[in-house]
């Protein structure tokens, strides 16, 4: 873990912003895989330092955001977010000023280490507007890393989110053994009819 720290502790030496070493750090986990369900070394670690207790070998998307928000406010930058193991918190939790509805997120300069935060895929697409009302509903999360694809601006039409999440294969939440993996949300998809909204962790 520390061989992690040691370049986000010189990119904060150096004026980089806290956006790009959040970023930095989350995708450099990419690959890193679970040691059976929801264990692991790496997943004991980010369960633990999320806030959550390892030997409950809980899903741990949510506390992955949280643990890696940690490492990189342990390294010096600011960052505002929530320790908590329900990834819909991550959303319900924070401050109004912090959120992005997910219909603006391709209107924003700058996507790079925002929250996004969706419910289960596994759960009738009505969760999103549960969640939406504060209401306890089961989810994803991870962070954004870049837009792709050749679309208006502000319009979302042949646009896509790419992002990085914990607990994950790559499609979405891992039900069984997952890791971390490189997501993507499009609209006009499963994935983001039920995206709740994106959070404003940290700046560029």
């Amino acid at each position: 873990m520390l061989r992690r720290l040691l370049p986000l502790l010189r990119l904060a030496r150096y004026g980089i912003g806290p956006a790009d070493a959040l970023v930095n750090l989350a995708e450099s986990w990419v690959g890193t895989e679970e040691k059976g369900q929801n264990k692991g070394a790496e997943v004991a670690h980010w369960i633990k330092l999320g806030g959550g207790k390892p030997s409950k070998s809980p899903p741990w998307c949510a506390y992955w955001v949280a643990a890696i928000c940690e490492t990189i406010e342990r390294a010096g930058f600011l960052v505002r977010y929530v320790k908590t193991g329900r990834a819909v918190a991550h959303w319900q939790l924070a401050e109004a000023d912090q959120l992005v509805a997910r219909d603006d997120i391709f209107n924003q300069r700058d996507v790079r280490g925002l929250v996004f935060v969706r419910t289960r895929m596994s759960k009738p697409v009505r969760d999103r507007d549960r969640a939406l009302l504060g209401e306890r509903v089961q989810g994803h999360t991870g962070f954004c890393l870049r837009i792709e694809g050749n679309g208006e601006e502000g319009e979302g039409a042949g646009l896509t989110v790419v992002c990085v999440a914990g607990n994950s294969t790559g499609r979405g939440h891992a039900s069984r053994t997952g890791g971390v993996a490189i997501e993507r949300l499009t609209p006009g998809t499963p994935a983001w009819d039920r995206v709740v909204g994106f959070v404003r962790v940290a700046l560029p």
